[in-house]
């Protein structure tokens, strides 16, 4: 008996293999196959969603981390509201250049070796001087939201600006002075030494020299000075016997506060007040409470929009940059240039990735040269061979304790190369 059970039992599992492998049979020659084996024969593994990475580079801490903190401040909002492109998820990876060389160049190596597609900084001209090399050897795109160096971008393969150069702003500027205003007295006050403004001071130069002719005496007075007081009323002494109305002048808010202050004791009036975009700063707009009755205009790259404008006539990008900065961050935080570009940066990268349908650096870099008036929050953004965005100048001037829009210029300002700018060289009458 035990012996007929045995043998039945082996004929029972023979029969069960036999079925089993006709089930197998069957299923593999259909599209069910796939899932009736996933579920009874494999034990799925979790599908993590396809990703890639763009690195951050940015000023965490030091002497720059206000500006830094901006710039992330605008590519996080941007990864927020833009966090897929092509069904792949983007994550940000962040590493501190501590607003120092040494630690940026420790920074950018550790950032290399998590093999972002694309980085965006930094907001430091050195600091973006001196990644160069490593995101050349790397073959990683990059943009600096802010850094106006020459040197950055012409330097490098790989490197891109979202910002105008300073040469490009001082063109802007002459533009606004010769055509919006049709001044041909106009006054430049530049301090010793300063480095700081030479290239912006050389655009303006140049655009006013391609304006009114290189005979021209449009610059009726021109003053290089020191932060002295005595020199500063000396300036505006020079300023008002030449009718000079329309003045650039290249000093902060702290040396504006002080000019300014001797300006209205001269009873000096009707002459607008041209500067560098650090007079977009919070400190330089609340120190211009106290001098309501001066107008000033310069550079200006964050959203704006003139008083009165209806939503319509406003980006719909700057639109909605301002909605959800406002959501994210809380309305009395005022995004500054620095955010707006930051943003903006993200959104050129993630644009130039789709277009690429490419991880690889050399595509999306092509793929960024390619761009022909592609629309962000801040403007309309092409670019040039090597790397300089090509783009209409913002100005803007300060209403009721705000920065606003004042004037847009009617050409795209192309970006110098430095040779070019040096060759120009400074001056009234060259």
């Amino acid at each position: 008996m035990r012996n007929n059970n045995t043998s039945g039992n082996k004929r029972i599992k023979i029969m069960i293999a036999v079925l089993t492998a006709a089930c197998i049979l069957t299923f593999t020659g259909c599209s069910t196959y796939s899932s009736f084996s996933q579920t009874f024969i494999n034990k799925p593994e979790s599908v993590t969603e396809p990703a890639f990475t763009i690195g951050v580079i940015e000023p965490q801490s030091g002497k720059n981390a206000e500006r830094g903190k901006a710039e992330i401040k605008g590519i996080e909002l941007a990864n927020s509201i833009y966090n897929n492109v092509d069904g792949y998820k983007v994550n940000l990876v962040k590493v501190d250049t501590q607003s120092t060389v040494g630690a940026t160049e420790t920074a950018i190596q550790a950032l290399i070796e998590m093999k972002p597609v694309a980085i965006i900084g930094s907001c430091g001209d050195a600091s973006s001087l001196a990644i160069t090399d490593y995101i050349d050897d790397a073959q990683i795109p990059t943009i600096t939201p802010s850094a106006t160096n020459p040197l950055i971008t012409q330097n490098s393969a790989y490197y891109f600006r979202a910002c105008l150069t300073e040469s490009q702003m001082g063109e802007g500027l002459a533009e606004y002075a010769y055509n919006a205003l049709g001044s041909t007295k106009i006054g430049v006050v530049s301090i010793k030494n300063d480095t700081s403004t030479s290239a912006l001071l050389d655009g303006f130069y140049s655009k006013i020299r391609e304006l009114a002719g290189k005979k021209s005496k449009a610059i009726a007075a021109s003053a290089e000075i020191t932060s002295d007081e005595e020199e500063m009323k000396k300036a505006l002494r020079d300023i008002r016997s030449a009718g000079v109305d329309v003045c650039f002048v290249s000093m902060g808010a702290e040396e504006m506060d002080t000019f300014f202050t001797n300006a209205e004791a001269m009873g000096l009036k009707g002459v607008t007040f041209l500067g560098t975009k650090s007079w977009g700063d919070e400190a330089f707009i609340s120190m211009m409470s106290k001098h309501n009755g001066i107008k000033v205009v310069f550079p200006y790259e964050t959203v704006l929009s003139k008083p009165g404008d209806s939503e319509d006539s406003q980006s719909e990008e700057g639109q909605k940059f301002r909605i959800e900065y406002a959501s994210r961050y809380g309305d009395a935080d005022i995004p500054t240039d620095n955010a707006a570009l930051g943003y903006d940066s993200y959104l050129l990268l993630i644009n130039a990735i789709h277009n690429a349908k490419s991880l690889e650096g050399p595509a999306i870099r092509e793929a960024i040269w390619n761009f022909d008036g592609l629309k962000c929050a801040t403007g309309v953004f092409s670019f040039d061979k090597t790397g300089n965005v090509v783009r209409s100048v913002t100005l803007a001037t300060i209403r009721d304790g705000k920065a606003v829009l004042e004037y847009t210029t009617d050409s795209e300002a192309q970006a110098k190369r430095l040779e070019e700018i040096e060759n120009e060289g400074v001056g009234s009458n060259q």
